[in-house]
C-alpha cells in the first residue's frame, strides 16, 4: 500500500473479489500521465529519461513539469471551452467568422495553467 486511497481501494476490491491488476511499468506510467495531463505521448527522451531516473521523487518531478507544461492547460481548457460552445465561428448557414474569439479561447488556457479558481459569481457576490 502506498497511501489511505490505496487501502480503501482494495478493501472494495476485495469485498467484489476482484484481483487488482499489477503496477504499471515505467513506460507506461510516464504515457498514461503525459496522455492523461497534456494529451500528448511522450517523446522517447523524456521516456529514457523518467525510466533512469531512480530517485523516489522520480514521478512526482515529471507530474509537476507535465502540470507547469502550457499543453496541460490547452487540454483541459478544451473540456471547458466545449461545454461553453466555443468556436471561431457562427457555424452552419452563415458561419461568419469571430475575429476577437480567441481571445476568450486565450483567457481559459491561462487560467489553467495559472491554476486560478473558479469561483461562481454568486460567491462572489457574497464577499462585498
Amino acid at each position: 500500500m502506498k497511501n489511505d486511497i490505496d487501502a480503501f481501494i482494495l478493501s472494495k476490491l476485495e469485498e467484489k473479489r476482484i484481483t487488482p491488476v499489477p503496477p504499471a511499468d515505467r513506460i507506461t506510467l510516464i504515457r498514461r500521465a503525459r496522455s492523461d495531463l497534456t494529451g500528448l505521448v511522450p517523446t522517447a527522451e523524456e521516456s529514457a529519461g523518467f525510466v533512469s531516473d531512480t530517485s523516489p521523487d522520480a514521478f512526482v518531478k515529471v507530474v509537476d513539469q507535465l502540470l507547469a507544461s502550457p499543453r496541460y492547460g490547452e487540454r483541459w481548457a478544451r473540456h471547458w471551452l466545449d461545454l461553453a460552445r466555443y468556436a471561431d465561428s457562427e457555424g452552419f448557414k452563415s458561419d461568419e467568422t469571430r475575429p476577437n474569439i480567441w481571445r476568450y479561447r486565450d483567457y481559459v488556457i491561462n487560467a489553467f495553467n495559472q491554476d486560478k479558481p473558479y469561483e461562481p459569481v454568486h460567491q462572489r457576490a457574497d464577499r462585498r
